[in-house]
């Protein structure tokens, strides 16, 4: 069974690619907050998400950086050769579901 749900932060400022096909993707990253202080404050972990078409638009036209947000889905691995000819692995969560809990900008209706 590979199903995760995470409430957060945006880490960076929201932008969607357009990766052809007209299919629009949202790579970022949100920021969990753990229940425990440390020395040094309070930590977080940071787990990049990917976010495909409609979905996508609908986090870009609501939210912004820092806002909280929940996000369903499931992990995924992948790999890749960087510029160096180094192949890089990434464990990221793919989103099926979105819901705005702290939504900054209101929608014109």
């Amino acid at each position: 069974m590979n199903q995760v749900a995470l409430v957060g932060r945006i880490v960076r400022e929201i932008e969607l690619r357009d990766v052809g096909d007209e299919k629009i993707v949202l790579n970022n990253v949100i920021a969990i907050q753990r229940h425990y202080r440390t020395e040094n404050g309070n930590e977080a972990d940071f787990i990049p998400f990917v976010v495909w078409g409609k979905r996508a638009e609908l986090i870009e036209e609501y939210c912004d950086k820092g806002d909280l947000i929940g996000l369903s889905g499931k992990m995924q691995s992948r790999s890749y050769q960087n510029t160096d000819q180094e192949t890089v692995y990434v464990v990221e969560m793919l989103v099926n579901d979105v819901q705005l809990l702290q939504p900054k900008k209101q929608a014109i209706v």
